[in-house]
C-alpha cells in the first residue's frame, strides 16, 4: 500500500534530482546548488529558507472514492511553493517562472512519478511578486494534484 507520505517523498525526491536539469538556460536563472536540501515537505518558511531557493510541498487535502472491495482511489491536493531570494528582483521573477516551467515539464513529462502513482498534474499557480513584504522574495505557489489506488 502507498502511503500518502510515501507519494509525498516520490514527489520530493523527483524535484530534488530532477527539476535543474529541465530549467531553460537564461542569464540570471541558474540554480547554483540543488539538491534534496532544496526541497522540503513542509509548510514555506521564509526566514527559516536554507538556500536562495527552496521548494517547499504543502499536503492541502484528499479526497477517496471506492474503486473495489479492496481498494480506494486516492486524490491529494498538494501545493508546492517555489521560494527564491538572493537576487536583483528581476532576476528573481526569471529565475521563479523558470523553476515553475521545469515544475510543469517535470510533472507534464512523468505524470506517474516513475510508475510509483498512477496520475499527477498541475491545476493552477499563483504568481506572488513580494513575500512577507518583503521585495527580495518572490514565490510561486502551484496546486498538484496526486492520484493512486490506495490499497487496504
Amino acid at each position: 500500500m502507498k502511503t500518502e507520505m510515501q507519494v509525498l517523498q516520490r514527489l520530493k525526491e523527483l524535484i530534488a534530482t530532477s527539476l535543474v536539469a529541465l530549467m531553460e538556460p537564461e542569464e540570471g536563472t541558474a540554480v547554483r546548488q540543488f539538491d534534496e536540501t532544496n526541497v522540503e515537505i513542509d509548510f514555506p518558511d521564509v526566514d527559516g529558507m536554507r538556500r536562495p531557493t527552496m521548494l517547499y510541498i504543502q499536503p492541502d487535502y484528499e479526497n477517496l472514492e471506492p474503486l473495489g472491495m479492496g481498494s480506494d482511489l486516492a486524490t491529494m491536493r498538494a501545493t508546492v511553493f517555489l521560494l527564491c531570494k538572493g537576487a536583483p528582483n528581476s532576476i528573481l521573477v526569471r529565475r521563479t517562472f523558470a523553476l515553475y516551467n521545469a515544475l510543469y515539464l517535470l510533472v507534464r513529462g512523468d505524470p506517474t512519478l516513475g510508475g510509483f502513482i498512477e496520475d499527477a498534474r498541475i491545476t493552477d499557480m499563483d504568481y506572488y511578486p513580494a513575500v512577507t513584504a518583503s521585495a527580495t522574495v518572490t514565490a510561486i505557489e502551484a496546486s498538484v494534484d496526486l492520484q493512486w489506488s490506495k490499497e487496504f
